[in-house]
């Protein structure tokens, strides 16, 4: 099963990687063919095709997201991960309103 299509989500991962990789102790490592951010090892966050995962986030959050974007559980295969939403995001959204959540999730993989 393909998780990412680099083709599609190009410009967007450029966008993206841009801030996020200014974070300190954050680094990129792809995993099953996906572009994941850690800090310092710890994953916070992964792109899909058309759609961005986080993996830290609170239910607060998760309510908030949901007023905002198109977000489902992420499914790995037959497996459902309702702690990770998956969060709908295309060329033309606009990254800076995802960006916020994205840092909360990286702010919350640091305990």
């Amino acid at each position: 099963m393909q998780y990412y299509n680099e083709e599609k989500m190009h410009n967007l991962r450029l966008k993206m990687e841009k801030e996020i990789l200014n974070w300190p102790s954050v680094t990129q490592k792809k995993m099953y063919g996906c572009p994941c951010y850690k800090n310092k090892e710890k994953l916070f966050a992964f792109l899909v095709t058309d759609g961005v995962v986080l993996t830290k986030v609170s239910e607060p959050d998760k309510l908030t997201l949901t007023k905002e974007f198109d977000i489902k559980p992420f499914q790995a295969g037959n497996r459902t991960i309702n702690k990770w939403p998956q969060i709908r995001v295309d060329e033309t959204t606009d990254v800076k309103k995802i960006l916020p959540f994205v840092k909360k999730s990286y702010e919350r993989s640091q305990t």
